[in-house]
């Protein structure tokens, strides 16, 4: 068995949230839907002096990969070009 040294095993074991970090998402939350919501959040995007802002956000929340499948999970064939037609 391995002796830990130094900060090593200190610590949240893996996979164990963050009571702060938990408590701090649930405010902000309360928060939004004190302040009025998603109604207020299109509101406030709409003034063209906060849509920059709003699209970096934006930005910032949406996935950074997707992926997909076509039917059944098969591979999505990707054409790139108008095949040449034999004549």
């Amino acid at each position: 068995m391995r002796t830990p040294r130094g900060n090593e095993g200190k610590g949240r074991k893996k996979g164990v949230p963050n009571k702060v970090t938990q408590s701090v998402k649930e405010a902000l939350c309360l928060a939004f839907e004190g302040i009025g919501g998603v109604p207020a959040l299109i509101e406030w995007g709409k003034e063209p002096r906060n849509q920059a802002e709003f699209y970096k956000i934006w930005c910032k929340v949406m996935p950074t990969q997707v992926e997909h499948s076509g039917p059944g999970g098969a591979p999505i064939q990707v054409v790139t070009g108008v095949p040449v037609q034999e004549e």
